[in-house]
């Protein structure tokens, strides 16, 4: 199953907060197949290389290297975003990600938001919040 992780899914599997098993498990899963983005490095990876947290680092960067594809910024990926942005009211970093894992056909899409955010109103694929998974 194609699967995306938005950044802020890999950060809470890195915290080992409330949320990281149901994380582990998403990544742990071996049916599915994982694509990201150029936007979910860099929201990630700058700060941890600049403070040498190298532990977190090397977290992100293995989930990275088990990903069939990332998806770089480009023109064409911007204005495929606006224009999501614009049909869903969606803010422009979710909508980079959106439309990065919607050019990849991804089944679904996970993210740390709570459902009734604007990017739930994206019909293309499953938006699935972590918050929905907690039992």
């Amino acid at each position: 199953m194609k699967t995306f992780l938005d950044s802020g899914v890999l950060l809470h599997g890195w915290r080992g907060d409330h949320l990281s098993g149901v994380v582990m498990q998403i990544i742990d899963d071996e049916r599915r197949e994982f694509f990201t983005s150029q936007m979910v490095r860099l929201e990630l990876l700058p700060k941890p290389r600049f403070e040498k947290r190298y532990a977190e680092v090397a977290f992100y960067e293995n989930h990275f290297r088990d990903c069939s594809f990332c998806e770089l910024l480009s023109k064409d990926l911007g204005i495929e975003a606006e224009k999501l942005a614009t049909r869903y009211g969606l803010a422009g970093p979710d909508a980079l990600q959106l439309a990065a894992a919607l050019r990849h056909s991804v089944a679904e899409f996970y993210t740390s938001e709570r459902p009734g955010k604007p990017m739930f109103r994206v019909k293309e694929l499953e938006v699935i919040s972590l918050f929905s998974l907690l039992t």
